[in-house]
């Protein structure tokens, strides 16, 4: 029997790409776990078998410009928690979510939509105007990727849907993750720069990256068992899937032997497909454990040029313009109804993809969510949070809470902190975990 582990690499001539969790790589988690010598390649040997800790991860999904309160909060709270028609995309995952409801940020005097985002999940109190406008600091994602980094090629991964390209707007209101105060975490717009990033790229463009580690990975499986065999496959048809989708996204590009293949001028123009595009690599990198912290940002706040959400508008419109008329509340309703579809598609996605005994959604907690409640008011107060994944079984799903009033959502930060494994005792003006979401 083989071992390997997290950190075993498929080599081709000009590529390297990370596994997938197999079960024959517990063997590996038990013997370090006992102290025994590791491995980050393909080895002989008869290593007993043992269960391992769960690897847990975490994954933040924004949403800019707030939401149509009257189509997210339940007018009667004794009714079901996906009876609001903006969460009904949600049904078909009911199992695994938490809505929350209720938690609130304070807003200083200023621009409201420089502080929606980028302190979002800052670590400073809402008071502090850490980066001259407002409380801008080290974010929660960056404090866990310094505890979890260690362990993974990437300590966290910052993806974008920004594909604007006028109406240009200061890096607050386009950055959810900072390193520290004046420190934005750059975010990957690109999803074959993100491609390459990950999976590394050819020279050659009639081979893919899969195609030169394709001799590895035969020698691989033939060493597996039955089921390691098939997520081997299932990983890498997925993977195969991708480059076939960026490679019809880049529609100059030809496939002739020795021309080097050139990036797409532009990521796709459908919001969905763009969204979906960037989701399934960031899902791809938690999968393989390239990274266990990562946000994806749907949207910069306060941007103006209009979009095409392919399926709700016929033609391009503007988000954030739409936010401050109440003639377009119910259209507006439809973007945040749409917003959740993805989140949906993705939780889905992180459902099937196995992850040891259990499922990447069950070892992940994957928060959906904005840094304003009202895109039209500016408010701060009940704002919109949806949370997939049990974290290794820590948590309860199925359900909705309605938070005491007044809570931070620091609390929630607090508590998602402390779960990753953070020894902190506080987080901005929190007044203590959020107990209803613990229990």
């Amino acid at each position: 029997m083989i071992s390997l582990t997290r950190r075993t690499l498929l080599r081709g001539a000009a590529a390297s790409i990370a596994l997938p969790w197999l079960d024959v790589m517990a063997n590996a988690s038990s013997l370090l776990a006992s102290g025994g010598p590791a491995n980050g390649g393909i080895s002989g040997g008869g290593l007993a078998r043992g269960a391992a800790e769960p690897v847990r991860r975490i994954a933040f999904m924004y949403i800019p410009n707030g939401v149509i309160a009257e189509h997210w909060l339940p007018a009667d709270r004794s009714a079901d928690f996906l009876s609001p028609a903006s969460l009904r995309p949600l049904e078909s995952v009911r199992d695994e979510i938490v809505v929350i409801n209720g938690l609130n940020r304070t807003y200083l005097a200023g621009e409201p939509h420089s502080q929606a985002g980028s302190c979002w999940m800052t670590s400073s109190r809402p008071d502090a105007a850490t980066d001259g406008v407002a409380a801008i600091n080290t974010t929660l994602d960056q404090i866990i990727a310094r505890e979890t980094g260690r362990a993974t090629p990437f300590p966290s991964l910052e993806l974008s849907c920004n594909s604007f390209v006028d109406n240009m707007e200061p890096r607050m209101f386009d950055a959810i993750s900072w390193y520290g105060p004046d420190h934005d975490a750059k975010s990957i717009n690109d999803p074959v720069r993100l491609f390459e990033r990950l999976f590394g790229k050819t020279d050659n463009v009639n081979r893919s990256v899969l195609d030169t580690v394709m001799e590895d990975a035969r020698d691989l499986r033939a060493q597996l068992g039955v089921a390691d065999r098939r997520k081997l496959d299932e990983y890498m048809e997925s993977v195969r899937a991708i480059e076939s989708r960026l490679d019809k996204q880049a529609g100059s590009r030809h496939r002739n032997a020795n021309v080097v293949s050139p990036l797409p001028d532009e990521p796709p123009v459908n919001r969905g497909d763009y969204i979906r595009l960037m989701g399934d690599l960031m899902v791809l990198a938690l999968r393989t454990d390239q990274t266990r912290v990562a946000s994806l940002m749907v949207g910069p706040e306060r941007w103006e040029t209009p979009q095409l959400y392919d399926s709700v508008f016929d033609k391009p419109v503007n988000h954030h313009q739409m936010t401050h008329d109440d003639a377009y509340d119910e259209q507006v309703a439809l973007i945040d109804r749409f917003h959740v579809e993805q989140f949906t598609y993705l939780v889905k996605k992180m459902r099937e993809t196995p992850d040891g005994d259990a499922s990447l959604l069950d070892n992940t907690l994957f928060v959906l969510g904005s840094g304003i409640s009202d895109g039209n008011s500016h408010s701060y107060r009940e704002l919109p949070m949806v949370i997939a994944g049990r974290g290794a079984g820590r948590f309860r799903t199925g359900r909705r809470i309605d938070c005491a009033k007044g809570t931070p959502l620091a609390n929630l930060w607090l508590t998602l902190g402390q779960e990753m494994g953070v020894a902190i005792s506080s987080f901005a003006d929190s007044d203590g975990p959020l107990a209803e979401f613990a229990g």
